[in-house]
């Protein structure tokens, strides 16, 4: 991050160096390579933060140390750095020490000493964050006291509020509505309808997502098969103004850049703490001026709510601190024991979108469900209805008279591409395989995890036509010779890689018997 202001006065000049541009791209802009010997004089090691200061702007980055190539007073970046900078190759910049705010690490202590932290604290821990000044390693220690250390709601809220306000910050007039899943569920694209349904009904939207990372297909991949997905501050409001609704991705909206830091130090152990979780996704919603939000908890042992009790305690958090930030919110828990829908990965969900919006008869009827349920929930909060039954009324005239899927053909126009596509014209990987019963049987569960895992190794998220169709799910019975579910790549090998993974262990676990058993009744029934 560019910290606008540096205190000039009190940073001391260690030496001067010319920007030279290394043609490469490593993910990020915060690392830089200097000379070792050079390094060694002012006891600079690896790892270690520099401030480069030019024109009264400080760059904090991390510092990589080379005896090959880069000469003294030189400074090598890459590609990354140069889009992030303001700066261009030969640029002179003075390097520093970087001046850490000590009450920031101060802050850090308290939290590992399980003590209670000022709101100034709070302030110094997201200013140093947000200004790379904090280390990765101390991070990851303050980010990790959150699972020993319950955050009272006052420090929760006020963290995500200090989080939101370190850049952009959006004002929409009156009722402007979000929703947010926590975690991905295969098939759960339940964004693509909701959104239109509801800026059919006059509710601003402005709907913002990231790519995926751990799951093979999240809404990024999604909406970027139907339409451009990269705009700017000014041009989400222009077409928020426009069709009261956009489907963008957060990167260039610098919300709440801070959580991105956060959430690098916590995703190689795939963990995170409840409250971050909760701070992370109100502070882009308070950013974005969401003032009625709905948050989609899906729960079962495998997601990342394992069990009801967990379930229920973050609803309650979520409930808490929307008190503080004047945002009206609901909180549903729901069923996530299994994909929604047939389709698994973009294309493939993007046309199941599609197709629920043009009530098109092949469309999956329980994403169809859930999509409805949550739009009626929004509707609820947003005060167009009074009971579910009057949402639902409501929503299935706009889907029957087309009015979701007209909105929806206005958001692709306005985001740059074919308002007219269909369904069909969405293209499917070049090979696929049927996967085949042998006997007859009966799918009792799911392991959502090895789902997860075959369709990125079909090549997902990289290859959008990849995927898995699900002709059969849990509680179905299948005859010898049906086709159970269909894999989708444009690689050949991968096809094949998959399919020889399939045979040493499958994601759906098969009872084989004649006849449903009483258990795998019951379970359906409750989760119907």
């Amino acid at each position: 991050m560019i910290n606008k202001q540096p205190n000039i006065q009190e940073q001391k000049e260690i030496f001067s160096a010319k920007i030279v541009l290394f043609d490469i791209q490593n993910g990020s802009g915060h690392i830089v390579m200097i000379n070792s010997e050079q390094a060694a004089e002012y006891w600079i090691k690896d790892d270690d933060k520099i401030s480069l200061i030019r024109r009264w702007e400080e760059f904090v980055v991390d510092v990589s140390l080379t005896d090959s190539y880069v000469q003294a007073n030189e400074i090598w970046v890459t590609k990354d750095f140069m889009d992030e900078y303001p700066v261009m190759e030969w640029d002179t910049v003075i390097v520093s020490f970087v001046q850490n705010n000590p009450l920031s690490m101060q802050a850090i202590r308290k939290k590992l000493l399980w003590k209670k932290i000022t709101d100034e604290e709070i302030d110094a821990i997201i200013e140093d964050v947000k200004n790379n000044k904090i280390h990765d390693l101390v991070l990851a220690y303050y980010v990790a006291t959150s699972f020993f250390y319950k955050s009272d709601i006052h420090e929760l809220a006020y963290t995500t509020k200090a989080t939101a306000y370190t850049w952009d910050m959006y004002r929409f007039p009156w009722i402007v509505a979000g929703k947010y899943c926590i975690w991905w569920v295969p098939g759960n694209e339940t964004t693509m309808i909701v959104v239109p349904i509801l800026a059919s009904l006059w509710i601003t939207m402005p709907k913002t997502f990231s790519k995926a990372i751990t799951s093979p297909a999240a809404t990024w991949e999604c909406v970027n098969v139907l339409m451009d997905i990269e705009f700017d501050k000014q041009e989400v409001i222009r077409l928020t103004d426009k069709v009261w609704a956009c489907l963008v991705w957060n990167e260039k909206l610098n919300l709440a850049p801070v959580n991105d830091r956060i959430i690098k130090v916590s995703s190689p152990l795939g963990m995170e703490p409840y409250a971050r979780m909760i701070s992370s996704i109100m502070a882009k919603n308070y950013a974005m001026w969401i003032n009625h939000c709905l948050i989609d908890i899906p729960m079962w042992p495998t997601a990342k709510v394992a069990t009801m009790k967990d379930a229920k305690r973050v609803a309650k958090r979520f409930k808490e601190i929307w008190e503080y930030l004047w945002i009206k919110m609901d909180v549903e828990i729901t069923d996530g024991c299994q994909p929604i829908g047939r389709w698994i990965w973009a294309c493939l969900q993007a046309r199941e979108a599609i197709r629920i919006l043009q009530q098109n008869k092949w469309r999956s009827e329980d994403l169809e469900k859930k999509a409805i349920f949550l739009a009626s929930k929004i509707l609820i909060l947003c005060w167009k209805a009074s009971t579910m039954m009057g949402a639902k009324k409501l929503i299935d005239t706009q889907l029957a008279n087309w009015e979701a899927w007209n909105k929806m053909q206005e958001i692709i126009k306005a985001q740059n591409w074919n308002p007219d596509i269909e369904s069909e014209d969405i293209q499917l990987g070049k090979f696929s395989h049927d996967i085949i019963a042998d006997k007859d049987c009966i799918i009792s569960k799911v392991d959502m995890r090895l789902l997860n895992t075959m369709v990125r190794w079909l090549w997902a998220p990289k290859q959008y036509e990849a995927g898995i169709y699900l002709h059969k799910k849990v509680g179905d019975k299948v005859k010898k010779w049906e086709v159970i579910y269909t894999m989708y790549s444009n690689s050949a090998n991968k096809l094949n890689l998959i399919k020889e993974m399939q045979k040493e262990k499958d994601f759906y676990t098969y009872k084989y018997s004649t006849k449903v058993s009483e258990k795998i009744k019951e379970v359906m029934k409750k989760l119907t």
